[in-house]
């Protein structure tokens, strides 16, 4: 599997890029920090952005370590993202308040490939894009109202689904700031999304999406809450070469 990403944060913002994307050998976990207005009382000293590392590093950990050939995948990866967030939850339960309403949270994507196929999960409204015959299937949940956050159970909530060997051709792991001209632009199409991933690159995907976004500042071709919005891309190629699994870092 070789995997290319980029990320970057809301033009000129004073806080940290909330995305975040880790990826190892056959696996990728991409997380979407829930942004909220600066200042706000999170009763978490750390921040949103401190939250979807600290999660995305426990989760792809595991993803790599746990036990092939179950019986039930999908359910195994709500397993692992439900310890990973009991994990980070007790990192920081003695110094912050997990109770309050705006504790951090995050979407969550996840991809894993293993010798039985592949496997994904997501959680909430970040997208996963799965090319298994040259047409495009979109794995979301626009709607979803349940994060990852101190509560283990949320996992219990993710969208599963397993792939038997050698079927998907390429995937890709969005966040929402990085689905804007398919979703909300509706400029190009998911087919056409994954084409520019593939052929160009997450970074020319993110550079099109602030293109479009700056041709709209108000926000009146395209009514949205936020102008910007931090955007994360990971594309997945499959087909496996000579020299097995690559990672292209991020371009910024």
């Amino acid at each position: 599997m070789r995997v290319s990403f980029a990320m970057e944060p809301v033009p000129d913002r004073d806080w940290p890029n909330e995305d975040f994307v880790i990826a190892a050998d056959g696996a990728v976990v991409l997380l979407d920090g829930c942004s909220l207005p600066p200042g706000t009382d999170l009763g978490c000293r750390h921040g949103t952005a401190w939250y979807a590392r600290s999660l995305g590093v426990e989760l792809i950990g595991r993803l790599l370590d746990a036990p092939p050939a179950v019986p039930d995948r999908g359910n195994q990866l709500r397993g692992l993202l439900s310890d990973a967030i009991a994990t980070v939850a007790g990192r920081h339960r003695g110094t912050c308040d997990l109770g309050h309403p705006a504790t951090p949270a995050a979407t969550v994507v996840a991809l894993r490939e293993r010798a039985e196929g592949v496997d994904y999960l997501v959680l909430a409204d970040s997208t996963l894009l799965l090319d298994t015959n040259g047409s495009v299937e979109v794995v979301s949940n626009p709607n979803a109202r349940t994060y990852a956050a101190a509560d283990p159970r949320a996992a219990a909530r993710a969208m599963t689904g397993a792939l038997p060997p050698g079927l998907l051709r390429r995937a890709a792991l969005l966040t929402d700031g990085a689905t804007r001209l398919a979703d909300k632009f509706h400029q190009i199409g998911w087919q056409d999304l994954m084409k520019v991933l593939t052929d160009d690159g997450p970074a020319e995907l993110i550079r099109r999406t602030r293109e479009a976004e700056n041709s709209d500042p108000d926000g009146l071709r395209w009514p949205r809450h936020k102008r910007h919005d931090d955007a994360a891309a990971a594309i997945c190629l499959l087909e496996r070469g000579p020299g097995g699994s690559q990672i292209e870092r991020p371009t910024r």
